[in-house]
């Protein structure tokens, strides 16, 4: 499992429950996945065309419903390892 340097770099206290989390949850693992890319994409618009680009709004509110929807599944899944 590489590639979620971006996510771990984002929430650098989370990272123990994030590659938990994505060992043993594909669709988590897709919603990484998913987080790198549009930081990769976001980085070249940042890069190619700078802060003048309408897509950068964009790709910014996308990075940020990732990221709610990220903590979202380590919030519930440490709740959950709590009850057992």
């Amino acid at each position: 499992m590489e590639g979620f340097g971006s996510i771990v770099a984002r929430f650098p206290q989370r990272e123990l429950d994030i590659w938990r989390r994505c060992a043993r949850d594909a669709r988590f693992r897709a919603i990484c996945s998913d987080y790198e890319e549009m930081t990769a994409a976001l980085d070249h618009l940042l890069k190619s065309v700078g802060n003048g680009d309408p897509k950068i709004e964009e790709y910014t509110s996308f990075l940020g419903e990732l990221e709610a929807e990220i903590l979202g599944y380590l919030d519930n899944s440490i709740s959950n390892e709590q009850k057992s």
